[in-house]
C-alpha cells in the first residue's frame, strides 16, 4: 500500500509540473518549435495542453535542443 502512494505521490508531481510547463509552452513557447502558430488563438492553443502535460519531457528536450542549435 505503501508504494502506491510513492507511484500517486510521483505521477501527481509529474502532472504537476506539466501543468507548469504546458501553460508556459501553449502560449509562449510553442511559437519557437512551429512557426505555424504564430497567430494561433487561445482556444486553439488549449488543444494542446493536455498532450503538453503529458509530454512535457520530450517537448522541453526539443525546446532546448532547438535553443542550443540557434534554429
Amino acid at each position: 500500500m505503501y508504494w502506491l502512494q510513492i507511484l500517486l505521490f510521483v505521477l501527481y508531481g509529474y502532472l504537476g509540473l506539466g501543468l507548469i510547463f504546458g501553460l508556459w509552452f501553449v502560449f509562449k513557447g510553442v511559437e519557437q518549435i512551429d512557426e505555424n502558430m504564430h497567430g494561433a488563438s487561445w482556444p486553439t492553443r488549449l488543444l494542446l495542453l493536455p498532450a503538453t502535460i503529458a509530454l512535457w519531457v520530450i517537448l522541453l528536450n526539443k525546446w532546448l535542443k532547438q535553443k542550443r542549435h540557434g534554429s
